[in-house]
C-alpha cells in the first residue's frame, strides 16, 4: 500500500501542474527538454508510468474495429509499445519509435512476450528530426499518435506534424488521440473545445492537411482515481481522461495545386464581374 500511495502522488505531481492550476507561479512554460528528462528518470527509477496501462487504448480498439487503421503503421512516441502490439496481434505490420532507449527496450520485450516480434520493429528516433533517424526515407500508410503530440508545446507541434507528414504516404492517414485536460506537459491546453480549434489550425488546408473526422472519446491513464456513484466512493487504478480523436489526410501535389487554381479562378471571376458592373 505504501508503494502504491507513493506512486499515486508521484504520478499526480508529474501529471498535474498544481502551481499552474492554482496560479501560484505565473508564466509557467512547457520545457520539452526538461519533460523528456523527467520521463527518462521515471523509466530508470522504475516508477509507475502514467501512460503505461499495459493494454491498447479503447479508442484505438474502436478505430481498428471501424477499419480506420490501414497498411503499414507507424506508432509515434510508442512508449512501451502496447498500442502497436495490439495492432500486430490484429495482423498489421507496425514500426514503433520513441526518443527513449529504455522505452524501446521494454517494447521489444513486450512484443516478444506477445509473440508478435515478426510483425513489429522498434527504433529510437527523434520525432522532431526524422530525416536523421532510422525512419529516414520510409513511408507509412497510417501514422498513429497516441498522446505524443501533446508532449510538445504549441510552437514545436508544427515541426512535429511536418516531420510526421514527411513519412506519411500521400494516400495515408494521420490518426490522433490527444488528451485534453491540463497537466504539466499540457499547461497550454484549455480543454476539449479549445483543443478542437487548436487541432483544426494544426491540420488545416493552409498547412497541407484535410481533417476527415473528429470525435470526443476517453483516454485511459495509469493514475489512481476516486469516482462517486450514487453516494458511494469507488477507488480505481486508472483515470478516464477527456480525449479528442482525429483523423486527417495530407493534401499534396495535384490536390494542393487544384485548391490554388480554384482560388485563382474564383478571384479572376470576381474581378471580371466587378469590371463589368463598373461599365
Amino acid at each position: 500500500l505504501k508503494g502504491h500511495v507513493y506512486d499515486m502522488f508521484t504520478n499526480a505531481n508529474y501529471f498535474l501542474n498544481f502551481q499552474k492550476l492554482l496560479g501560484i507561479a505565473k508564466g509557467v512554460k512547457v520545457d520539452n527538454a526538461e519533460s523528456q528528462r523527467q520521463i527518462i528518470e521515471m523509466y530508470k527509477l522504475g516508477h509507475a508510468i502514467p501512460w503505461d496501462v499495459r493494454k491498447a487504448q479503447p479508442a484505438l480498439e474502436q478505430l481498428e474495429r471501424e477499419g480506420k487503421i490501414k497498411g503499414l503503421v507507424l506508432d509515434a512516441g510508442c512508449g512501451f509499445g502496447d498500442n502497436g502490439i495490439y495492432l500486430a496481434q490484429k495482423g498489421y505490420r507496425v514500426v514503433g519509435f520513441d526518443f527513449s532507449p529504455e522505452a524501446i527496450e521494454i517494447a521489444v520485450q513486450r512484443a516478444a512476450n506477445a509473440g508478435v516480434s515478426h510483425l513489429t520493429e522498434w527504433v529510437v528516433a527523434d520525432a522532431l528530426n526524422v530525416k536523421d533517424s532510422p525512419l529516414r526515407g520510409r513511408k507509412f500508410d497510417t501514422v498513429l499518435d497516441s498522446a505524443c503530440l501533446q508532449c510538445f508545446d504549441p510552437k514545436t507541434q508544427r515541426c512535429y506534424v511536418d516531420n510526421m507528414g514527411s513519412i506519411l504516404k500521400s494516400s495515408g492517414t494521420f490518426v490522433l488521440l490527444v488528451v485534453c485536460n491540463q497537466s504539466q506537459l499540457r499547461s497550454w491546453c484549455r480543454g476539449l473545445r479549445w483543443m478542437e480549434g487548436h487541432v483544426s489550425d494544426l491540420f488545416s488546408a493552409q498547412t497541407g492537411w484535410k481533417i476527415i473526422e473528429t470525435e470526443r472519446v476517453t483516454f485511459i491513464e495509469n493514475i489512481p482515481s476516486v469516482r462517486i456513484s450514487k453516494g458511494i466512493r469507488e477507488f480505481h487504478a486508472t483515470t478516464e481522461s477527456p480525449c479528442l480523436r482525429m483523423i486527417a489526410q495530407p493534401v499534396r501535389g495535384w490536390a494542393t495545386a487544384g485548391v490554388v487554381v480554384a482560388g485563382v479562378v474564383a478571384v479572376a471571376a470576381i474581378s471580371a464581374m466587378t469590371l463589368l458592373r463598373r461599365r
